[in-house]
């Protein structure tokens, strides 16, 4: 079987460790890795065979920098890993695949309406999948005409940019937290902010951003993993998502869902999804959809990353991804752990 070589993206990113360790535990083939990251001093650069440093995906450089990696390394194929690049490489796709690579990625539509928050929950709207209740506002006099329509101050209303990465800017709005409580006791990325805080900050700002107002839910988070193609749900594997701390999960346990795999199955199809996803739930909530590989739970067996590799170079049939339902491991748990590398 022909070796393979792979060009992934992020290599420092906190589920790089996992993926990188899937496709570094084929046996049937040589699988060779080209990292990239936006640095030297990222832990990605020492489990890859080879690394490059990339601009930001937003940057007008990002994609050129790509092109010239491709041209010199020729991978088969581009795993994307950061949420900061997949609309430039969905909108860049076709430029891609035409310097030889095949890329990992929804098309550019589906990109956008799955980042965009406001976009995704728009088109999930009066469907069956449970959204959050949500207001998207571009003024203060919105906003705060928002957070009353949703129920602030009987009950806690929540705030984020349509589109950001992880957890960055989003807030919860409660005024029964002490300030003074917050500051000596909690950590400087404390969630919380009154509605006067947010008045101070934004009554004089002539630019104030566009945010998602939204129903704040609570429960047990999990997350769904699909391998999808063209609007189909192949393979569904679900986690949970606890010990949460600075926005990342320490312990996931895989589980069965059936009515989080059949919401899945909704939003791949409504949203004309393809390839490997994230989707993460709170309850029966959808809050958010990453169109890109996440934090894997390494099932042996069920190697995600792998299948999809194959699954785009026409090397197994989307029948033959389907059977792997049968050997995910339910009950399986999986810790996040920091560890170091030492180099010179």
């Amino acid at each position: 079987m022909k070796d393979l070589k792979i060009l992934i993206t992020a290599v420092g990113s906190p589920g790089s460790a996992t993926n990188i360790r899937y496709l570094k535990s084929v046996e049937e083939r040589k699988i060779f890795l080209i990292g990239t990251d936006l640095n030297n001093d990222k832990i990605g650069k020492h489990w890859c065979d080879k690394f490059y440093t990339v601009p930001k995906g937003e940057d007008e450089n990002f994609i050129p920098c790509l092109l010239e990696i491709i041209k010199k390394e020729k991978p088969d194929v581009l795993l994307p890993q950061s949420s900061s690049e997949v609309i430039p490489l969905s909108k860049n796709k076709g430029v891609l695949e035409d310097a030889g690579v095949k890329v990992l990625i929804s098309s550019e539509e589906s990109v956008y309406k799955s980042e965009n928050k406001a976009e995704l929950y728009k088109s999930l709207e009066g469907g069956p999948v449970k959204i959050p209740k949500f207001r998207l506002v571009n003024t203060l006099a919105d906003f705060l005409d928002a957070v009353k329509v949703l129920g602030y101050p009987n009950t806690p209303v929540c705030f984020k940019p349509p589109i950001s990465k992880g957890t960055r800017g989003f807030r919860i709005i409660r005024d029964d937290v002490s300030r003074k409580h917050a500051l000596l006791n909690e950590r400087p990325i404390n969630r919380f902010i009154s509605i006067n805080e947010f008045k101070e900050i934004f009554e004089n700002d002539t630019n104030f951003p566009e945010l998602l107002v939204m129903q704040f839910v609570e429960g047990g988070e999990h997350t769904t993993d699909p391998l999808t193609r063209n609007g189909k749900t192949l393979l569904c594997p679900v986690k949970t998502r606890e010990n949460e701390r600075a926005g990342l999960a320490m312990k996931f346990v895989q589980t069965e869902n059936r009515d989080l795999v059949k919401s899945t199955e909704y939003i791949v199809e409504k949203l004309n999804l393809d390839w490997i996803l994230n989707v993460q739930f709170i309850g029966e909530y959808l809050i958010e959809l990453n169109p890109r590989i996440s934090t894997q739970i390494f099932t042996p067996g069920v190697n995600i990353p792998y299948l999809a590799i194959k699954l785009i170079l026409g090397e197994i049939t989307e029948d033959e991804v389907r059977s792997y339902s049968e050997k995910v491991k339910i009950d399986c748990t999986s810790l996040r752990y920091f560890d170091q590398i030492y180099y010179s």
